[in-house]
C-alpha cells in the first residue's frame, strides 16, 4: 500500500484518511525529488528516452523451453 502526503511543521500529513488500525507498523520514504505539493500533480512529459533505448528484434519471441512449458509447442 502506498500512501501519499506531505510534511507540515515536521509531521507527515497524509492526503487521504488512513484506513489502518492503530499500532500498524509503517515506513516513510522521503521523496527528495519532490519540490512541493504541485510537483506530483504536474503531468509527466514523454520522450526523454527517445533514441536511447533499443528493443531487440527477437523481443517478442519466447525461447523454445518456455514455449513447451506454456503448452505452446509440442515437447
Amino acid at each position: 500500500m502506498t500512501l501519499m502526503g506531505h510534511v507540515q511543521n515536521g509531521v507527515v500529513v497524509f492526503d487521504q484518511p488512513l484506513q489502518v488500525p492503530d499500532g500498524t507498523l509503517a515506513r516513510v520514504d522521503v521523496l527528495t525529488w519532490n519540490h512541493g505539493p504541485s510537483a506530483l500533480s504536474q503531468p509527466r512529459q514523454g520522450g526523454q528516452w527517445k533514441g536511447r533505448v533499443v528493443i531487440a528484434p527477437d523481443f517478442d519471441l519466447l525461447p523454445e523451453d518456455l514455449q513447451e512449458a506454456f503448452g505452446m509447442k509440442d515437447a
